[in-house]
């Protein structure tokens, strides 16, 4: 047999590599004492009394009194594969709980907040990392109020330049001719927009793509992003609802 290959196994099962050896030193022998143990794996008295111990533990070894000496001998292997299924049904009890723990922290929405020109830009950059649909709720006049005409003809570009498809809706304010402007001149193949009603008003841009929504408030330049599919799905469905009506 391959010692170095048995030692391995007896390791990854748990044993530490003293262990495993004074383990299998005892399996070649009927009974040792600790002196032949010691000679035996080159392991110190000692050290040889501690990981027995350990072994006694797990009732690897057993003592074995011979007059007035102590000698000690190996257990079937069979303990160690009862000893390996004990821990395997502990493990997988723990992992069940884990896995319990994980699946509730999924499905509790991650809620990021951002302030700033920067961060702000941050949000429309990452919708570019997504896969998936977009679809928004965008109002020109507060956006013109923080950004330029370049600004949204570098993000209309970065739109078009890009697989996905996005349904915007508009409020129609003074400024909302200039966007549509914009957006027929870098081409509009995969993006399409419809114009709110005269009386709908707001001043945050809304964004929902892959399973985030975005509130990005343009006056004042702060903004959270949601992340959590129900909540995304929520928005999508309003969103449907209202590019049906308008």
């Amino acid at each position: 047999m391959d010692y170095k290959k048995l030692l391995s196994a007896l390791e990854a099962l748990g044993l530490h590599e003293k262990a495993a050896s004074i383990y299998l030193a005892l399996l070649g022998k009927q009974r040792m004492s600790i002196a032949e143990l010691s000679r035996e794996t080159a392991i110190k008295r000692a050290t040889c009394y501690e990981y027995l111990d350990l072994l006694l533990q797990k009732d690897l070894v057993v003592r074995v009194p011979v007059k007035k000496r102590t000698l000690y001998s190996a257990a079937s292997p069979q303990r160690i594969l009862s000893e390996y299924k004990k821990q395997s049904r502990g493990i997988e009890s723990v992992l069940q709980e884990l896995s319990a723990m994980h699946n509730k922290a999924i499905h509790k929405p991650k809620v990021t907040f951002y302030e700033g020109k920067r961060e702000i830009r941050r949000i429309y950059e990452g919708m570019f990392q997504t896969v998936g649909d977009s679809a928004s709720i965008f109002p020109p006049a507060s956006f013109f109020e923080n950004f330029t005409e370049a600004d949204y003809e570098e993000f209309d570009k970065d739109v078009t330049s890009h697989a996905f498809k996005s349904r915007d809706l508009f409020v129609a304010d003074k400024y909302y001719k200039k966007i549509k402007e914009i957006r027929a001149k870098n081409g509009a193949e995969a993006k399409f927009d419809k114009k709110l009603p005269s009386w709908f008003t707001s001043n945050v841009d809304t964004l929902i793509y892959a399973d985030k929504v975005a509130l990005i408030s343009l006056r004042d330049l702060s903004a959270i992003v949601i992340e959590n599919k129900d909540i995304a799905d929520l928005f999508r469905n309003m969103h449907d609802f209202m590019w049906k009506f308008s």
